[in-house]
């Protein structure tokens, strides 16, 4: 297993603790959905109140994440495999933390499968980190509010 493993659930940790320290007052709700979000994908919009954007997006990330560890025969991507997918899988947060810590890193095709098939679980698995991460910062939009139309009608 490699060092990264633990240092990622540690910055996670230290990110959500210094939201309550770091922020101000009125931001630290949104600080603390941001780390929550890169924890489980969809959990800073469920803290913000937008619970079902939180099921779509858990449901959605989570299927693709899940599909890419089956068509690898539940092996994370190794820095070996593909260095690039190794990095974007991180945006996954607490998964991949856990999967770091307890599974083997090497990906390997499955038996029953095409060993052609590894590559488009590698991308799976990426890919969900990378959106992941596209999720966690969308949890800023979620508490800023809408602009109210312009008084005076349309622009030309």
């Amino acid at each position: 297993m490699d060092s990264f493993g633990y240092v990622l659930p540690a910055l996670m940790l230290m990110g959500l603790l210094g939201s309550a320290v770091f922020f101000e007052r009125e931001h630290r709700k949104t600080g603390a959905a941001f780390f929550l979000a890169w924890f489980v994908p969809g959990a800073g919009h469920l803290l913000l109140g937008r619970p079902v954007k939180a099921a779509a997006l858990f449901l959605i990330l989570a299927g693709l994440y899940v599909t890419g560890l089956w068509l690898s025969g539940w092996r994370l991507v190794s820095f070996d495999d593909n260095p690039f997918y190794y990095v974007g899988q991180f945006g996954s947060g607490i998964t991949t933390a856990l999967g770091r810590l307890l599974a083997e890193p090497k990906a390997f095709p499955r038996d029953d499968l095409p060993s052609k098939w590894i590559d488009p679980a590698l991308l799976y698995v990426c890919v969900a980190g990378l959106l992941n991460i596209v999720v966690t910062v969308g949890v800023f939009d979620a508490v800023r509010p809408a602009k109210a139309p312009e008084a005076g009608g349309e622009k030309k």
